[in-house]
């Protein structure tokens, strides 16, 4: 998702709590599973914002291409209690993997173990993307906390001002106090250096609790690259450089926060940015890396592997390059209201797919709602959690769901 400018950044003003109950009732996975793949009558809306007009989010059984995925590991693990139920796997490759050339050997280090990578306290892999600005006043923060912790997120993503220092601090105190794993993204106005002392921000950070430092975003879309065509080399060369500023910081760095919108494929993008650390000696520094996703939904069905599951793609594609998994975590995604969405398909998908979280994969560490409130662009008031009224209908369900009520 596109932050403009961080000089147009705007503080959200508190917002009145609603406290009505919403009529969201208890329903199994398979039951939430099934209505969202029902077909509703949709009433004509106007567009709210770019998803509602993209062709990947228009269709939910037209992907624009297949991509040889395979199916996880969690069918055999949760063979017990299963989650969903996939549909068959029917591969028809799209590109194939290369090999890399052969490189002089980066400096021995030892890739961590998934089982060694930061967790938060009763881990549910619920996670919320925070407020799209790069500071809030101390109430706006207390407000929100509360509000995620009553929603049950264990994972927040935030954003920070490139390299400054400070102005996240009472955020990330409260965040980590209420027990949830703060993930910052380093943000910058797009696929361009970064500026100031990036090694030192990150040691401040991790010194209070912060562990993920996501670099870049979706550099697959054009409105990221200054609407020049994706580079997959200078996204490499640019991340690379902040990566050991992070790892010299304490921090693990998250690579990719692809698009699955984006002009360039993203599984494509990932597979070429994965062989060009390879062919140029740095793919150390994934060592203490993982994978950044956005797997947003659009109407697919949460069993569509070009949606929610999408994390299963980018695990073939990292497994294939490494050998081994990444941790992959949500920094964007969810189901929003659209003409092809309603209120209520909506609540199905959403808690549908944090149900599934409570089985997921083991190296699928969180997924992560695009956004709890509002504070910048008003394309994203319809997405937000809170609004200028209260909680929505989905905010409520998540409560209710959180509480053991739904």
């Amino acid at each position: 998702m596109k932050v403009t400018s961080s000089q147009q950044l705007q503080q959200p003003q508190p917002i009145a709590r609603n406290t009505t109950t919403g009529g969201h009732t208890d329903q199994s996975f398979a039951i939430a599973l099934a209505q969202a793949q029902q077909s509703r009558p949709m009433p004509v809306l106007p567009p709210t914002s770019r998803w509602s007009s993209l062709s990947f989010l228009a269709t939910t059984n037209a992907p624009r291409m297949r991509f040889p995925f395979t199916q996880s590991q969690m069918v055999a693990a949760n063979a017990a209690a299963p989650i969903v139920s996939l549909p068959p796997v029917h591969t028809a490759p799209a590109f194939s993997v290369q090999k890399a050339a052969a490189v002089a050997p980066a400096a021995s280090s030892q890739p961590m173990a998934l089982a060694d990578y930061p967790h938060p306290p009763g881990d549910n892999g619920r996670g919320i993307h925070w407020i799209p600005t790069i500071s809030q006043s101390k109430a706006v923060v207390d407000k929100y906390v509360k509000e995620a912790v009553d929603m049950g997120m264990k994972w927040v993503v935030f954003l920070n001002d490139g390299a400054n220092i400070g102005a996240n601090d009472y955020l990330v105190q409260k965040l980590t106090a209420a027990g949830i794993e703060p993930v910052m993204r380093i943000y910058s106005s797009g696929v361009v250096p970064i500026s100031g002392d990036v090694q030192s921000m990150v040691k401040h950070y991790v010194d209070m609790g912060v562990h993920y430092f996501q670099i870049y975003n979706e550099p697959n879309l054009q409105v990221e690259t200054g609407g020049k065509p994706a580079d997959v080399k200078q996204y490499v060369n640019l991340w690379s450089d902040i990566a050991e500023k992070v790892i010299a910081g304490g921090g693990l760095p998250g690579f990719g926060a692809l698009s699955p919108q984006g002009e360039t494929d993203d599984r494509e993008f990932l597979q070429q940015a994965l062989q060009t650390l390879k062919n140029t000696g740095k793919l150390h520094l994934l060592d203490k890396g993982w994978l950044a996703m956005h797997n947003y939904t659009g109407p697919r069905p949460l069993n569509d592997p070009n949606g929610f599951l999408r994390f299963q793609q980018y695990n073939d594609i990292i497994q294939q390059a490494l050998g081994r998994p990444l941790p992959i975590i949500g920094t964007e995604g969810g189901t929003h209201v659209s003409p092809l969405v309603s209120p209520e398909k909506q609540i199905d998908m959403v808690t549908g797919a944090y149900k599934y979280m409570l089985h997921r994969e083991p190296y699928n560490f969180a997924y992560t709602y695009w956004i709890i409130a509002n504070g910048h662009d008003p394309a994203w008031d319809a997405q937000a959690l809170f609004k200028d009224d209260g909680a929505t209908p989905l905010a409520q369900a998540l409560k209710a769901m959180a509480g053991g009520t739904a």
